[in-house]
């Protein structure tokens, strides 16, 4: 598929498409929110890969330089939104077709684990977007984020525990107090959010209550409760949107590829782009106010409305 690529060859590209542009499209929803700029990421990506696969070293690792690259995109869309805390006020990703058979059970598991991830900071949700929804660990998270094996290890594993804490808490508070009148009387008048200090308290309580502790690990499976997650849809005509760009020869088409390109690097001896913003392991307290700097470059072209 890289051979075909880099060879020029339509139908490699088309292939990389189908194989991995949907997962690629519900990840940059996840961190933008933006139905549209998850569009141009998606695509701006497959152009990046036409003019840049060929500094690939290992073939094998198309998937996660893909992540990579559609990561770097995201960013660099984030940094030009200024926003101090842009993956914090990024939309809801939401399925963009109606889940009708969703029943009453499985919806208030989603409402369970939406309230579990918005109580992690971006980066956590990040990570665990990737570990848990997109199965990438190892290696291959390392070099989408690029960090370290080491880091990328620390990270995925920091993120788990702060979510499985929060999941944990959420899930035993909402349905162990039946069985639990100790919970019960301690939760007696909540109104079903958690914040820090209540589920700091939960989590004393299933530490030491035997009956909740059973229940946390019955019934917590962080990887498959995502599962009840509504998945973004990629757009069904940005697959031709895409082809037509990238074969159509004239000035204004012309002009935006060269921008994305340009602005893509550098990329490293393995042919993994540079990072942007990547994650670093917090020691000690979290600080939830995150810097953005603004002024992203912007490749200004005549008929933008092509996109």
């Amino acid at each position: 598929m890289v051979a075909a690529i880099v060879a020029g060859q339509a139908d490699g590209l088309a292939a990389a498409y189908d194989r991995y542009a949907p997962a690629l499209y519900a990840y940059c929803r996840s961190l933008l929110g933006e139905p549209a700029d998850a569009d141009d990421v998606v695509q701006d990506t497959f152009i990046i890969a036409a003019a840049k696969l060929g500094g690939l070293r290992d073939p094998g690792r198309l998937r996660p330089w893909l992540y990579a690259v559609a990561r770097n995109e995201c960013r660099r869309r984030l940094r030009s939104r200024a926003l101090s805390a842009p993956l914090d006020e990024a939309g809801e990703v939401t399925d963009d077709t109606a889940d009708v058979g969703a029943g009453a059970e499985r919806a208030e598991l989603r409402a369970l684990v939406e309230a579990a991830l918005a109580g992690l900071n971006p980066r956590d949700r990040e990570i665990i977007e990737l570990n848990l929804r997109h199965d990438l660990s190892g290696r291959d998270l390392a070099e989408a984020l690029g960090v370290s094996v080491n880091q990328a290890h620390a990270l995925a594993s920091r993120a788990r525990s702060q979510f499985e804490t929060s999941l944990g808490a959420l899930l035993v508070a909402r349905t162990g107090r039946e069985a639990c009148p100790e919970l019960a009387a301690g939760l007696h008048g909540w109104d079903g959010r958690l914040d820090v200090l209540l589920r700091k308290r939960v989590n004393r309580h299933i530490e030491h209550c035997e009956i909740c502790g059973a229940r946390k690990r019955r019934e917590l499976s962080p990887a498959m409760l995502l599962g009840v997650l509504p998945v973004a849809l990629l757009p069904m005509g940005l697959r031709a949107q895409l082809f037509r760009l990238i074969g159509d020869l004239s000035p204004v088409p012309s002009a935006y590829r060269a921008g994305v390109i340009s602005r893509a690097g550098p990329f490293g001896r393995s042919g993994f782009p540079r990072p942007l913003d990547p994650p670093h392991l917090v020691h000690g307290p979290v600080a939830h106010a995150a810097t953005a700097s603004a002024g992203a470059a912007v490749v200004a072209v005549a008929a933008a409305g092509i996109m």
